[in-house]
């Protein structure tokens, strides 16, 4: 790594004026070359290890990205990794569509300006406290509250043959279920995941719901465990009209009573509103053990500051840029080509010009030697797919 004021010294020798003080905003100059550059070449140095905001689990598919997540190289789970355990990354399209036949598959997409990433990654199988196919096909869900017109939906539903719907009329209204075939949650006690499934019908409902709350036990008077109310989606991103998953961490919850996982039973789902919002679906209560991976990845962010934080943009002269001596000289030419085009006058053409045949032998030769170690992305499945294992 190379001082920014280090940097520049190099630059300047470049320069025919021997001097950067008619080169007008400079930071946002280096910030520019940076991402050219990187689209054309990986640098080593800005490869970075950071574990996943949230446990993989499976079924579940959405997972945020590291901020300044560039390009993946590799998804690695912390514990006990096997040969096996390899990702194969596919187009959005196909792995929605393959995601129920395939394991160990991903998906770099975008949601409304945010790179997220899908990951089908079959660890321990979910277990199912109620399927919500019918209201009384599992013990009955009876109204909390002053919810109302409680019955099976069949048309529209998550999983399954049905989910249950319900109207709210004001906020702490849901539904509970007392007696449903007993679970055995000792595996996941304390330390699994609950997930539950609901629907909002439209935005002017969506704006009136502010939390979800999941209460699940022996019964839901004495002896329950009590979730952390959500406020957003299991992915951190914001609730959505439509279908939504929310999490509740078992081992955030509080206890009432004393509960014996190996028979849960009851499970109770409210919701904090600001008005009444109505045809509220719920589909899916189900418990799961995550399993931790970090994501290797070649970092978007070119500077790093003293403090280890890594920036889009230097703001100073003592931020680091991220070069070696081998990629020294080929980001100095993408920096020398961003000046030309300010400068203009009789030299720019020619520094354009060197720029490019200086960086038409040191690109190939740079990616010689140290390749590109991004995951890349299959057009298709070729062949059978790869079955879950």
């Amino acid at each position: 790594m190379f001082l920014l004021s280090a940097f520049k010294e190099h630059l300047i020798g470049q320069s025919h004026g021997g001097t950067l003080n008619k080169i007008r905003n400079q930071n946002a100059l280096f910030e520019r070359a940076a991402g050219k550059m990187l689209l054309l070449i990986k640098p080593l140095e800005t490869i970075r290890t950071a574990g996943l905001t949230n446990m993989i689990h499976d079924n579940q598919y959405e997972y945020s990205l590291p901020s300044d997540y560039g390009f993946l190289i590799d998804l690695i789970p912390q514990d006990n990794r096997g040969t096996w355990d390899r990702a194969y990354r596919y187009n959005a399209g196909t792995f929605d569509l393959k995601k129920a036949q395939s394991n160990r598959t991903i998906s770099i997409e975008g949601s409304e300006g945010t790179k997220k990433i899908r990951i089908n990654w079959r660890t321990h199988s979910p277990k199912v406290l109620h399927s919500m196919n019918s209201y009384d096909g599992n013990g009955t869900w009876l109204a909390v509250g002053t919810a109302t017109n409680i019955q099976t939906e069949t048309n529209n539903k998550r999983t399954g043959s049905g989910s249950v719907r319900f109207d709210s009329a004001v906020s702490g209204d849901g539904i509970s279920c007392v007696g449903m075939s007993a679970k055995d949650l000792t595996d996941e006690d304390e330390v699994g995941t609950a997930f539950v499934d609901f629907y909002i019908q439209n935005s002017t409902y969506l704006a009136l719901l502010t939390s979800v709350s999941l209460i699940w036990g022996n019964d839901i008077t004495t002896n329950y465990w009590t979730g952390v109310a959500q406020t957003a989606q299991a992915d951190g991103s914001s609730f959505k009209v439509g279908w939504n998953t929310v999490k509740f961490e078992w081992d955030s919850a509080t206890e009432s009573g004393t509960v014996t996982p190996s028979t849960v039973d009851s499970a109770k789902i409210t919701f904090a509103t600001t008005g009444a919002i109505a045809n509220i679906l719920i589909d899916n209560i189900t418990f799961s053990l995550g399993r931790n991976f970090d994501i290797k990845y070649y970092s978007k962010y070119f500077f790093k500051n003293s403090g280890g934080t890594f920036l889009s943009r230097p703001s100073t002269d003592d931020v680091y840029v991220l070069v070696d001596n081998d990629s020294l000289p080929i980001y100095s030419l993408f920096c020398l080509k961003e000046m030309a085009q300010q400068m203009e006058g009789t030299d720019s053409a020619f520094d354009i010009s060197f720029a490019d045949k200086e960086l038409s032998v040191l690109l190939p030769a740079f990616r010689s030697e140290y390749g590109d170690q991004r995951i890349k992305t299959r057009i298709s499945y070729s062949g059978f797919p790869r079955f879950r294992t």
